[in-house]
């Protein structure tokens, strides 16, 4: 009985372990097809972008932009170390295993094969760019609602802590 007990126990994990390897090999063709290091490429170019807005909105002169471009250099380079592919592909492996079972790995895997999963994956850079300039530009408008209510808020506060104090 005893020895039945450990094949079984031996047997199944040994399952256990395949289909592990399977889906992780299934995760890093998934994360090939998807061209992930090209995403993390093309994120610095969407950062130098911002960073050239920053430079204008800081109203960095002709004069001061030697200044700006050595900080600019240094930023870049913490970004492409702290955030290189390296660093970042063993990360993308964890989460695409924490939520998605292997047939879902395999559906994305069989989707982004097809010419309209390739040519999601080209242009939502350009779809996340875009999406993030609207947000940034919505939260610009509604700041000045947001300081507002937050002045009321403080003010009220402090209101509050003066009456109470007078209280005790």
């Amino acid at each position: 009985m005893t020895k039945t007990l450990l094949l079984s126990l031996l047997i199944f994990s040994g399952s256990v372990f395949a289909d592990q390897a399977s889906k992780q090999q299934k995760i890093d063709e998934l994360i090939n097809v998807m061209n992930m290091d090209a995403m993390v490429d093309s994120m610095y170019g969407q950062v130098e972008g911002m960073m050239k807005n920053m430079s204008a909105q800081m109203g960095v002169k002709p004069s001061e932009q030697a200044i700006f471009d050595k900080y600019y250099a240094n930023m870049t380079n913490v970004l492409k170390t702290e955030m290189s592919w390296a660093k970042m592909q063993p990360m993308m492996v964890n989460v695409y295993d924490k939520h998605f079972n292997e047939q879902e790995i395999s559906d994305m895997l069989g989707f982004y094969k097809t010419q309209t999963g390739q040519k999601i994956l080209k242009k939502m850079p350009e779809v996340m760019q875009e999406s993030m300039q609207m947000s940034q530009s919505l939260v610009q408008d509604a700041m000045p609602k947001i300081q507002a209510i937050a002045q009321e808020l403080s003010e009220e506060l402090k209101q509050s802590r003066q009456s109470n104090t007078e209280q005790n």
